[in-house]
């Protein structure tokens, strides 16, 4: 009975992760989003320390799509993820957001640490372009980076950053630009 126990806690929490997980990407949807910023927030909260929200959006990704195929577009956003478990430190976490944008959280991490953290990204996409039916496909993003202030609601700190995403969007995207405390 403890054997078929175990077996069936282990069933839940694999069927706990798939709830919470992009099937795509494997990276958090916005519902593993959601409870990765409670528990990073109240953590931040509870110990005095910054958290950074990056917004990233895939430039031209509608552009991968439509002269690749969505098969492409499919690996560019895997590609994406890959990178960013490499790139990112353990204690990150990101998640698809919607289509071509994904959240970092950055716990513990000040603004211009973040910026550092987002730009070894990009570079490290830089480095390493996508190859998709034996085609190298370069993939940038545009980012805005937000701080979040003590006790910030996860939709408040995120439009923070959606917006300066937009702006570096308007400024040439493959930015980063960081929003106003």
């Amino acid at each position: 009975a403890e054997q078929k126990l175990e077996a069936l806690r282990n069933e839940l929490e694999q069927l706990r992760g798939l709830v919470h997980a992009d099937p795509l990407t494997g990276a958090l949807n916005r519902s593993g989003l959601g409870e990765a910023y409670a528990r990073e927030a109240a953590r931040a909260d509870r110990h005095s320390s910054p958290l950074c929200v990056a917004m990233l959006d895939l430039d031209d990704f509608k552009r991968v799509n439509d002269i690749h195929g969505h098969q492409a577009g499919d690996d560019v956003l895997l590609h994406l993820v890959t990178r960013a478990r490499e790139t990112l430190r353990p204690s990150d976490i990101i998640a698809r957001f919607g289509g071509e944008e994904f959240v970092v959280l950055l716990p513990d991490t000040g603004i211009e640490a973040g910026v550092a953290i987002i730009g070894r990204l990009q570079h490290n996409l830089a480095t390493h372009p996508c190859l998709h039916a034996n085609q190298s496909l370069p993939i940038t993003f545009s980012a805005g980076i937000a701080a979040r202030a003590p006790h910030e609601q996860q939709g408040t700190v995120i439009n923070r950053a959606d917006e300066t995403m937009y702006r570096a969007k308007q400024a040439g995207k493959n930015r980063v630009f960081t929003a106003p405390d």
